[in-house]
């Protein structure tokens, strides 16, 4: 039997890999609930006397607890995306105890049921709703839209010694704004949320139950994650090539000012190997920890650990990506400071359809903005002897 659950991605050291296996599955995931009282809460995370508990969910898109985003401009997800966990119920680190509700021998799993998700600019409204279960019809609930919300933060909260408590990610201490809203009769938002003229930078929208007798204790339904980037960006390539051609690639970022110092990346990858399957298995040790995508063993990098105290290299993030995809799936290329064409080589790639990623990195800022296209690579015509 399997549960399913859902996640997002998380990125920390090395040295922490059995917690970020399992804080990857809780920490900002879309969530919801089964029918029963049993299979309600799927999984907690404890630290000095704080308890977040997450809701078990399906993958439907009517009624499985996914918060969806729309408004800005849609970025294809690879498909499918969908995450396994395996292993232990209960590890306890440094005094966080996170633990899952399954049987020893249980594997969990989910499968993201959006095909896309949004990237915004300052001047899109940010528009959001919440299909449930029948579980949570008329239930009270709170909706916090936090500022600065992210991967980082919500490891901090749940790791680092320094962090008393987890209601400085949930209660106190962040840049939030509260809506209290009352769940219809199937468990849904009435009507859609809507966030106008947010400033660039990461959010995070979670849903808690609001009738909440134990103050210690934070119910979360659902959440999910966003960025707002400063500026538009439009890439300019061709939309069919012949097999074999290079692909030249032009980017601008719409009202960028011209001193700017930017990092340009481009990626081509096939269509059929654009997808994600996340497995981790875990015993509770470091070990005794595993994460693969796409059956690859994520240790097999080559990324030197020391490196996960700072940013990644340019060579090495390429190098990295590179490996991941495969070769003849697709091609990655990031410039120098401002170098705003690239050309992707292509020789190696097969005939058909693939995604142009395109984006663009401002030091001590972060993404700066983000753009994707479809292309064909079409076969090359046969030479026919006179």
């Amino acid at each position: 039997m399997k549960k399913k659950i859902g996640t997002s991605e998380v990125y920390m050291r090395k040295c922490k890999l059995t917690f970020a296996a399992l804080i990857c599955i809780f920490a900002l995931i879309s969530v919801s609930a089964a029918v029963s009282e049993k299979g309600l809460w799927v999984a907690s995370i404890e630290k000095n006397g704080d308890s977040v508990v997450f809701a078990n969910h399906s993958d439907s898109q009517e009624n499985g607890g996914w918060i969806y985003l729309t408004g800005g401009k849609e970025i294809q997800l690879p498909q499918p995306l969908s995450f396994s966990y395996s292993g232990t119920n209960c590890v306890e680190k440094a005094g966080v105890v996170v633990k899952i509700n399954k049987d020893k021998n249980e594997e969990l799993s989910f499968t993201y049921p959006y095909s896309t998700h949004p990237f915004y600019t300052e001047k899109q409204t940010v528009k959001m709703d919440y299909n449930g279960p029948s579980a949570f019809k008329k239930q009270a609930v709170n909706i916090y839209l936090v500022k600065g919300l992210g991967v980082s933060s919500m490891k901090q909260a749940l790791v680092d010694a320094k962090c008393k408590s987890l209601g400085e990610i949930f209660k106190e201490g962040v840049n939030y704004n509260k809506t209290c809203a009352t769940l219809d009769k199937c468990g849904d938002l009435s009507k859609p949320l809507t966030f106008d003229s947010l400033e660039p930078g990461s959010y995070g929208i979670i849903i808690t139950l609001a009738d909440n007798k134990e103050s210690n204790v934070t119910k979360v339904l659902s959440a999910t994650c966003f960025e707002v980037v400063d500026y538009e960006m439009k890439a300019k390539a061709a939309n069919n090539i012949k097999e074999g051609d290079n692909l030249d690639v032009e980017m601008s970022l719409k009202n960028a000012p011209a001193d700017g110092e930017f990092t340009y990346g481009a990626l081509l990858i096939s269509e059929e190997a654009y997808k994600a399957e996340v497995k981790v298995d875990s015993n509770g040790t470091i070990n005794g920890t595993d994460v693969s995508v796409n059956d690859f063993d994520l240790r097999d990098l080559g990324v030197n650990s020391t490196n996960y105290k700072s940013k990644l290299s340019k060579s090495e993030f390429t190098n990295a990506v590179q490996t991941l995809i495969g070769e003849g799936n697709g091609t990655i290329s990031i410039g120098d400071k401002n170098q705003d064409t690239l050309s992707l080589t292509t020789f190696d790639l097969q005939p058909g359809k693939y995604f142009l990623f395109t984006g663009a990195y401002e030091p001590g800022k972060g993404l700066a903005g983000i753009d994707q296209q479809e292309l064909t690579i079409g076969k090359e015509k046969t030479k026919t002897s006179p």
